[in-house]
């Protein structure tokens, strides 16, 4: 390793050691099981919150008495350590021997913040984790893809993966200061206002940790975007007709929410003078979703022919994300709404997929072979035809499925409807999303 790089290395390690770790919002994640395994890897977008999280366990650690020279910090994207070559990763626990004295003997925790900046970088983490039995890996990432593959080929099942998205609902309650006593009376309570007040913010704004600490947020959320764009997408796949990628994006993200197919997204961009092949789309939508830009549910089929061929729904990462980077208007909030349920059921595990017979419904959950929920997502349900359309693609998609348990969600109506075990809740997401029904 060059002695330049080796002293820039160190300079790197010894500012870690002297950093003043900083109060952090709390994220809704088990701490002692995230440091427990061998090797986690927590992978999402860029300002999701990876690094605070990181600190978070940090600090969890040392509360537990854990050495500071037992834990090491460091951050791939740092410039000093640039161009990455793969040694960085090879020398680390040399060089950090050479300033400190941790014991060989006692769990070691190694932080590496953006993994994927190193060349080889899952064999380095194979064969530390191989040669080092006390060692707790912890990784983070930006491409779902990227490191999925990495793990699931070079790591061979012995690594846990852990998605981080944009604060959630009730992680944004929390950054806030919210007290959660008294929440099942709170659609009753004085505070509702309060409550409202907040939730129409996290609705516009969205889940990005640093955004309200800005004073142009808007613009704040255009440069992640930006960012995910020229570093994480064109950059890091080369792609060369930027423009093209660029105009796939803003069709994308404007029918969020909604149906889209490669076939009707080649059109749309014949129209607009490119001339790409839906192969290229296809590729795109990958660039897309290993970033963890843009995600896709399939139909639910038990045909994978279905699956495949059919047009898929498509939902951003974070609704701010969404308003900020197009041109919102009321009729947009209905999708909002359903673009904010399907991420809260995907961070909670769930495997998420849409129905469609004569009527429709925007959510299957599946738990292996059975489907366990239906959901459907409508801002208002007091329209009595919105109604009837709701709960017949609701009731259509439980009785083809076997599913016996729907749920309407809505942005501020509850109510049940029908009675007894043939009753389907009508929850506000507000409440849901914290307490359940």
């Amino acid at each position: 390793m060059h002695k330049i790089k080796r002293d820039n290395l160190k300079t790197v390690l010894l500012e870690w050691h002297a950093f003043p770790f900083p109060e952090t919002t709390p994220r809704d994640f088990d701490i002692p099981a995230l440091v427990k395994p061998p090797l986690t890897a927590l992978i999402g977008p860029r300002r999701a919150g990876k690094t605070w999280l990181c600190f978070q366990a940090i600090r969890h650690l040392l509360a537990e008495n854990v050495s500071r020279e037992s834990i090491l910090y460091i951050n791939l994207e740092d410039e000093r350590l640039h161009p990455l070559t793969g040694d960085e990763l090879t020398n680390l626990f040399d060089v950090h021997r050479e300033l400190f004295r941790a014991r060989e003997d006692r769990p070691f925790y190694c932080f590496v913040d953006e993994i994927q900046n190193a060349p080889t970088w899952s064999k380095w983490a194979r064969r530390i984790t191989d040669q080092h039995p006390n060692l707790h890996l912890i990784l983070t990432g930006s491409s779902a893809k990227l490191l999925g593959n990495e793990i699931a080929t070079e790591l061979r099942g012995r690594a846990r993966v852990i998605p981080v998205f944009p604060y959630s609902w009730k992680e944004f309650l929390v950054s806030q200061a919210w007290s959660f006593k008294g929440w099942e009376n709170l659609r009753l309570s004085p505070r509702k206002p309060e409550l409202r007040r907040l939730y129409e913010d996290f609705s516009l704004l969205g889940g990005f940790p640093g955004v309200r600490k800005t004073q142009f947020p808007a613009e704040t959320l255009r440069e992640y975007y930006h960012a995910m764009f020229a570093l994480d997408i064109i950059e890091r796949f080369q792609v060369k007709n930027a423009r093209m990628f660029e105009d796939y994006l803003k069709l994308q993200m404007s029918r969020f929410a909604s149906l889209s197919s490669i076939s009707n997204l080649e059109k749309e961009l014949k129209s607009f003078g490119h001339g790409g092949s839906k192969a290229t789309l296809l590729k795109y939508a990958g660039y897309a979703k290993e970033t963890l830009l843009l995600f896709e549910v399939s139909l639910f089929s038990p045909k994978v022919r279905n699956q495949l061929l059919y047009p898929r729904k498509v939902y951003g990462i974070d609704q701010g994300l969404l308003n900020a980077i197009r041109f919102s208007t009321s009729e947009d909030k209905g999708r909002i709404l359903e673009n904010m349920v399907f991420l809260e059921l995907r961070r909670r595990g769930h495997e998420v997929f849409y129905y469609a017979g004569k009527g429709e419904a925007d959510f299957v959950i599946r738990n292996g072979t059975r489907t366990t929920l239906i959901v459907q997502v409508c801002y208002r349900i007091d329209d009595a035809k919105t109604r009837a359309r709701e709960m017949q693609g609701l009731k259509e998609a439980m009785a083809e499925l076997r599913c016996p348990k729907g749920l309407i969600l809505t942005d501020d109506d509850w109510e049940d409807i029908g009675t007894g075990s043939e009753s389907i809740p009508v929850r506000p997401f507000w409440h849901w999303a914290v307490a359940g029904v």
